[in-house]
């Protein structure tokens, strides 16, 4: 009776500071309100990696994977088994596949009602409730793109060169699925993606102008494309000599000027990819982090820089620099860079769900061990 006394004796006092919070309005807030929302969000952060969640009913699932003759034959092999066991679902499949597949959907009429085919043009993915990916990294990288909105959680089975983001055996493919459809209730890793929006230099080539105003100018205007990436955007140098000029800002201010022959924007999950091999450091998914990399700088003190998640970065190429540039946005859409021209990176509101094999802990330092060997060495003679 004394702890409950004691624990509802707790909640009253921190409803009342927090009425005191909207009582006094303004932007400052009291020591106590602020360590009990930092211990919230803490909690908060703990809770999505450490409890399960719970899927919609499944009823439509897309299979994806690359053309591969191995590959086509095993989707259709997970096809098969999942219409036959499963008579309420509905198999979406790469539209590639579709003369591979034509002669045993039109000898099973329950086939051909409930196998569809879908294309990379196809912008409604709204009815999918679950995506089952055959293959490597590149194909988790695929299906992010194909998703430039919400994303349904993805189930995903190694049978690429790589697998670091691959966690599930195919050869265990029915048990894993089997489970995730009846039980429904999955761990999974909630991975940040970044949307990059870029704006283009509106003035002629005889008019000069101050990149600074430029940037604070752009704060209203329309983006002329934006991408929703699941690793990094890449800006480079492309084929010129020089090193490239560019400028960075955060949330408006500018921070610094970078020269070198590009820069990595990475999250935590693309921490592990074209980031690493550039220097940057070892970042666990559940990190809402920007990682901002250079390659190759012009100067030694130009170092790898981990940023909260929240930020909004701000790179351009300024009118000073020698030469122009490129980007690319998980290794897709490489588009020119000229004289002003800049790209906005926030985080992205819809973020990639991936169903974990254990935990997201477990899982991230299994594949730093059995795919990157981290820290592996020859060990060390006792004498």
């Amino acid at each position: 009776m004394a702890n409950k006394n004691q624990n509802l004796l707790h909640f009253r006092v921190v409803m009342i500071e927090h009425m005191q919070e909207i009582i006094n309005g303004g932007d400052s807030i009291s020591v106590r309100a602020l360590i009990n929302s930092y211990n919230h969000a803490l909690n908060e952060n703990r809770n999505m990696t450490e409890r399960d969640i719970q899927l919609d009913i499944i009823r439509h699932i897309m299979i994806v994977t690359k053309p591969d003759l191995k590959l086509i034959d095993y989707t259709r092999e997970l096809m098969t088994w999942l219409i036959e066991s499963y008579h309420q679902i509905h198999i979406y499949v790469d539209c590639n596949f579709k003369n591979n597949f034509d002669e045993m959907i039109s000898e099973h009429e329950e086939y051909n009602n409930r196998c569809h085919f879908w294309n990379t043009t196809d912008e409604n993915h709204e009815n999918i409730d679950l995506i089952v990916t055959l293959g490597g990294d590149g194909t988790i990288l695929f299906s992010s793109w194909m998703f430039q909105r919400d994303v349904p959680p993805l189930l995903s089975f190694h049978l690429g060169s790589l697998g670091f983001l691959t966690v599930f055996d195919f050869n265990d493919h029915r048990r894993v699925i089997r489970n995730v459809i009846e039980e429904g209730s999955v761990r999974v890793s909630v991975r940040m993606r970044l949307n990059c929006s870029i704006y283009r230099n509106n003035l002629k080539e005889n008019e000069s102008g101050n990149i600074n105003e430029i940037i604070s100018n752009r704060e209203n205007t329309e983006p002329s494309e934006s991408f929703q990436v699941l690793n990094e955007l890449c800006i480079d140098r492309g084929d010129a000599g020089n090193v490239l000029e560019m400028i960075l800002y955060m949330d408006g201010c500018q921070i610094t000027s970078i020269w070198a022959d590009g820069l990595i924007m990475a999250t935590s999950t693309g921490s592990t990819a074209y980031s690493l091999s550039a220097g940057g450091s070892l970042v666990h998914p559940d990190q809402n982090a920007i990682l901002i990399t250079p390659i190759a700088p012009h100067a030694l003190t130009a170092r790898p820089m981990i940023i909260p998640g929240f930020k909004k970065l701000h790179i351009c190429v300024p009118f000073t620099s020698r030469i122009t540039g490129w980007v690319s946005f998980d290794g897709r859409n490489r588009t020119p860079l000229a004289h002003g021209d800049s790209i906005v990176v926030t985080a992205s509101t819809h973020p990639l769900l991936s169903i974990c094999r254990k935990d997201p802990y477990n899982d991230w330092f299994r594949g730093l061990n059995t795919i990157l060997y981290w820290n592996s060495r020859v060990p060390q003679r006792t004498s």
